[in-house]
């Protein structure tokens, strides 16, 4: 961004939406909207969000539990606002995830999951959610 932020490092309650297509139990599909919340750091305030696609492979332990893993790219939009100055930026990155699900009846279930964003001129970028699931 156009601002040297130094050693940010902050953080914020975000959320997201996602729907999504399995192929079949191995492999399936998703997209998401993600809101990054608000971080805050040495008085700075950056705002994120974005559509997240991937490739999902799952490996289903049961009928009701199984892992997975994802690969995509996420688009994403970034506010900048340290009180004097603010910057927007945008861009596209690569983005990774891995998780667990569990199926609690056919259409219901809940999962969890570690999701990272490799986006550019930033050390780290992540999220750690729960999820409910619904099947249709």
């Amino acid at each position: 961004m156009g601002v040297d932020v130094g050693e940010f490092s902050g953080d914020d309650t975000s959320f997201k939406i996602f729907g999504g297509w399995d192929f079949n139990q191995f492999l399936g599909g998703e997209l998401e909207y993600i809101d990054g919340g608000s971080a805050e750091d040495f008085g700075v305030n950056i705002d994120v969000s974005g559509f997240n696609a991937s490739l999902k492979g799952a490996y289903p332990f049961t009928e009701q539990f199984s892992v997975f893993g994802k690969i995509g790219m996420i688009f994403w939009d970034a506010d900048l606002d340290d009180g004097e100055f603010s910057d927007s930026e945008s861009g596209e990155d690569f983005s990774w995830g891995v998780g667990a699900a569990y199926d609690f009846t056919d259409n219901f279930g809940g999962r969890i999951e570690y999701q990272g964003f490799e986006i550019e001129d930033t050390d780290t970028v992540d999220l750690i959610s729960a999820s409910v699931v619904y099947k249709f």
